[in-house]
Order: C-alpha cells, then structure tokens, then sequence
C-alpha cells in the first residue's frame, strides 16, 4: 500500500503527487495541514525526521525527499517509465531534478515573502518559539526567525529571483534539443521543473515572458495540456482539506 503524507500548496507534494497520477498509481491520502505545524508533531517527525513534505510511505517504509520519492517510485513502479532509455537523456533528467532541488531554497524565500510573512508574524512569540524547539533542521529555524524578525530585505528577494531567473534560462537552452528537457522523452525533469516554473508564475507571472522564454512557455503549455498535469494543478484543488475519513483514491489528493 501507498500512502502519502502531503499538502496542497506545497511545492514538493505536488511533484511527488504528479509522478503517481502520471503512473496510476492508487495512494491513500494523508493530507498535513502546514498551517496547523501538523509536519512538527511528532507522530510525523517518527516517519519524516527533517519534517517536511511529502513523505510516501510504502507497506510500511518511509520514503523522503521529493526527487527520491519519484526515484523511488520508477525503481518500484517501472510502468509506465517516467525515465529515458538513454543513459544520455538519463543524465539530463538527473541533472533537472537536481535543478529544481537545488532552486527551491529560493523559491521558498520568495514565496514567504510574497504569500506566507504576514501569517507568521502574527504569531504569538510564545507560540513562535514552541514551533522553533519542534523545528528539527537548522536552516528551518534560521529561516522562521528571518521571517518573524522581519523577513528578507529586497536585495535577498531579488538575488532569489535571479537564481530562480537563471534556472528558467538554462531550460530555455535546453528546450532547443526536443520538447521536453531530457530531450525526447516526457520524465522526472519536466515533473520536478513544473512545479517551479508554476509557483514562479504564480508570485512573479511577468518573469516568464514569451519573448524572451518563448520555448520554456511553449513546454510549460504542453504540460499543461497533459491530463495528469490537469488533474493535480486544476485551479481550486490545491489545498485539500483532511477528510473525515482517508479513502484510496486513484489520481490527485
């Protein structure tokens, strides 16, 4: 049995959730309310130490990391491959996977500051340090004391959305040797690299300019046509709220 501990707006839920519904994969739900701090109780630390989402749980086996899940997932789940045959086009997905791995720190700081400071300075210092002594990683805690404490300044934002800017631009040259950025082959990289480019359109949509990333526009309408790609961003389907009861459901949770 699949389970999936994850949450709607989370950038790396939605990868992991893309790669089982491209696969058809059935999971249980177990939605993590972030707002709640549900990720630092400590029933969920037990299974995901860094606590953070997702967590696939697999007949018992905590899995973490969204790019290990989806490796995880194509070493168990082989069909349909989410993978290239070619050792080459392999290389390129790690390579994208790695990018969007390496790139969400940035898109973290630009999404607090553009959607999450209020939230949290309007927290309670006593509150605000429960949730710091529950933080088990340190970049964590660094990261909540800069947003509570005022946040980033401009220069940080902005230096985050060049890195981000700079990781769009390499997909525009990789996007010249076939529609997807492996090359011919739809995989892991363009499931990881969506859920960047989606939440950099979300905060900053005039970053993605068709003239200058004509064909990064190009692939992202592609892979938004897919209906997989649908199912998982349609609008109003993001934040799922925990259900009453966890049903198994084949597709987006």
């Amino acid at each position: 049995m699949l389970e999936l501990h994850h949450s709607g707006l989370s950038t790396c839920s939605k990868q992991v959730r893309l790669a089982l519904v491209e696969k058809g994969l059935p999971y249980v739900s177990r939605y993590i309310e972030l707002q709640h701090h549900a990720h630092l109780s400590a029933d969920y630390l037990k299974l995901n130490p860094w606590g953070v989402v997702p967590t696939l749980v697999h007949d018992g086996r905590p899995i973490v990391n969204s790019a290990a899940i989806a490796e995880y997932l194509e070493d168990v789940f082989p069909d349909p491959p989410l993978r290239p045959s070619d050792p080459g086009a392999r290389s390129r997905m790690r390579l994208w996977t790695w990018a969007a791995d390496m790139v969400h720190p940035a898109l973290q700081n630009a999404t607090y500051d553009g959607v999450l400071k209020q939230k949290m300075t309007d927290l309670e210092p006593a509150e605000i340090e429960r949730l710091l002594l529950r933080m088990p990683a340190p970049e964590r805690r660094e990261r909540m004391r800069r947003i509570v404490g005022g946040g980033f300044d401009r220069n940080e934002i902005e230096h985050a959305f060049e890195r981000l800017g700079f990781v769009i631009g390499r997909a525009e040259d990789d996007l010249t040797d076939g529609p997807w950025l492996a090359g011919e082959t739809y995989s892991l990289a363009d499931i990881g690299m969506l859920a960047i480019v989606h939440r950099v359109i979300e905060l900053r949509p005039a970053m993605l300019d068709r003239d200058r990333f004509s064909r990064v526009n190009e692939w992202y309408d592609r892979l938004m046509a897919r209906p997989a790609v649908r199912r998982v961003y349609a609008a109003g389907t993001e934040e799922t709220p925990p259900r009453p009861k966890q049903h198994t459901i084949s597709g987006m949770a």
